[in-house]
């Protein structure tokens, strides 16, 4: 009797919820213990984004305005990195933005360089682009894009709404199966299921801040390169310091070049030379004493 009156639970929850886009996985216990699935999103009013960035459904005769997400890229030219990244700063908190991130480097001739990443409100992002680039020297590169998140903020919203539906009935199923059977497994397979629609709750839940956020503040990197010093000729004079520090210089250069034709013909050369020669030399010894061999008995038959 008690499994009877579960299955008719489970049956009248199903008929509830048997819009279901597509069906999923039967949890829990052999005897056809099912589980209601998450109803599809249903049709709602595209979202209309608050004065603190959260949006809300609003009817569709009112005026919309769409989910943007803006990012800018700057390449600046400037004369001092550091100081500039701190006045980047300054105009962030101007504008009620902040610093996301900050990477700077000295390179091999002392000059910092590297890049700043800020965050400012999307509202001041044009008046806040101005005011950096207005401290460089040249605008290097600019580039700007943009990405439309509305639907899928609008996707998610119905999403969320249909979920925490599902949560309420899958939380009263649990405790009518508790009242009524007590059991076990049929317990689990509810509270399996309930797990699983809360989890993915608290992830759309993440997703829509994350929208709200990046749709609120714009992304503004900005690469700061030092500025190249041009080196002013100086007209042609005499400078003896000058000549003396080049024939210095040519001198060093001549006895080092002197030195390493040593160290090269003593350590390289004359171990080649010797290799190659030494097969001559003991040629030449051996012909040699062939000679002599050949030149004693000739002297010892003399006439008498």
């Amino acid at each position: 009797m008690k499994q009877t009156l579960v299955a008719l639970a489970l049956l009248s929850l199903s008929l509830t919820m048997g819009c279901a886009a597509a069906p999923t996985p039967t949890l829990g216990r052999t005897s056809e213990l099912a589980i209601p699935p998450v109803a599809p999103p249903a049709p709602t009013a595209p979202p209309v984004k608050a004065g603190t960035g959260v949006t809300a459904n609003a009817p569709a005769a009112q005026s919309e305005e769409r989910m943007i997400v803006y990012t800018v890229r700057l390449s600046l030219e400037v004369q001092d990195a550091d100081k500039a990244s701190n006045e980047i700063a300054t105009i962030a908190a101007q504008y009620k933005g902040y610093v996301a991130g900050s990477n700077l480097t000295r390179d091999a001739k002392g000059r910092m360089r590297g890049t700043v990443t800020i965050r400012v409100p999307a509202q001041s992002l044009d008046d806040a682009q101005k005011k950096i680039e207005a401290i460089a020297l040249k605008v290097l590169s600019r580039n700007r894009d943009t990405k439309d998140v509305t639907d899928q903020y609008t996707d998610l919203s119905a999403r969320l709404k249909n979920l925490e539906a599902t949560e309420v009935e899958l939380t009263k199923l649990l405790a009518t199966v508790r009242e009524r059977t007590g059991k076990a497994e049929d317990i689990l397979a509810v509270y399996n299921r309930l797990t699983e629609v809360r989890g993915q709750i608290e992830q759309i839940k993440g997703q829509m801040n994350v929208l709200e956020k990046t749709s609120t503040f714009a992304t503004m990197t900005i690469d700061l390169v030092p500025h190249e010093e041009i080196q002013v000729l100086e007209p042609d004079t005499w400078m003896p310091n000058k000549t003396v520090a080049s024939a210095l210089k040519a001198l060093v250069q001549a006895l080092q070049a002197i030195a390493d034709l040593a160290i090269w013909l003593i350590l390289f050369f004359l171990p080649v030379a010797i290799v190659l020669l030494l097969p001559f030399v003991i040629l030449v010894l051996i012909l040699r004493a062939a000679f002599r061999r050949r030149k004693k008995p000739a002297s010892a038959i003399s006439p008498q």
